[in-house]
């Protein structure tokens, strides 16, 4: 919760610029569904799991499993995208899309994003406060790949339940696929594995990330037949189609 509140209501901001103080619903800017009072945004997904379940076990044996990747390429790979906002990660995301995405390139995108990130701030930020799950490394002092879980037994990075980085890959996943039907495999596949490497880093359960999607999704479904989104998505269709290619992506 530490970056992605504010990062996804600001998501138009320069790469390099530090990330502002988290803003709250009352102060973000407008998304593009009917707002949503507390109770129904926790409506959107099931309560973690509970302790003692199989849901629960299954948990705990993929982080176990996890300490195998410790150093390994995913862990790397996951340790580039601590912020969402960061070059690594908006590189690898412009890969993806192929185009370069960023405030001067393709502002009309990057606000696509930032908007329809809006609601979906505050629906994470619900969450987590209401179900106040500790992340997997307090259970072991396990270690992470995020240097904050060290940091005053990782309360920088607020509860775990659902992963906010699992929710926004998959929802920025889906509305660039939107945006660029053309590259929806790849688009789509960076959305996943922006969660799965939360698991790697070993900073979220997999049902947090599991938990992320599905939230992400219930909230793109809300607003993918608003005619709000629908004109900004027709605005970034047209400015994509114009973007440059981006540069340093892997072979392939």
């Amino acid at each position: 919760m530490r970056l992605i509140l504010p990062l996804l209501l600001c998501a138009t901001a320069a790469h390099a610029q530090p990330a502002p103080a988290p803003m709250t619903g009352s102060t973000a800017a407008a998304g593009y569904g009917e707002p949503m009072a507390p109770l129904t945004m926790l409506r959107l997904l099931p309560p973690p799991p509970a302790a003692g379940s199989s849901e629960a076990a299954a948990d705990a044996f993929v982080y176990r499993e996890s300490r195998a990747g410790i150093g390994g390429p995913d862990w790397n790979r996951a340790i580039g995208q601590l912020s969402v906002t960061s070059p690594r990660f908006m590189q690898a995301i412009s890969c993806a899309l192929g185009v370069q995405l960023s405030p001067a390139t393709t502002p009309a995108t990057m606000a696509l994003l930032r908007r329809a990130g809006t609601d979906l701030a505050r629906a994470v930020f619900i969450a987590k406060d209401h179900y106040k799950r500790p992340r997997p490394f307090t259970s072991d002092g396990g270690k992470a790949c995020d240097p904050d879980h060290a940091v005053d037994g990782g309360k920088p990075l607020g509860f775990a339940y659902p992963s906010g980085h699992a929710a926004v890959g998959w929802l920025w996943g889906l509305v660039l696929s939107d945006a660029r039907p053309s590259r929806s495999a790849e688009i789509l596949a960076f959305g996943k594995d922006t969660g799965d490497l939360r698991i790697a880093c070993r900073v979220h359960w997999a049902s947090d990330v599991t938990a992320g999607r599905l939230l992400a999704t219930a909230l793109y479904q809300r607003m993918e037949d608003t005619p709000a989104y629908q004109a900004d998505l027709a605005t970034a269709r047209a400015e994509l189609r114009l973007a440059p290619v981006p540069e340093a992506c892997p072979a392939g």
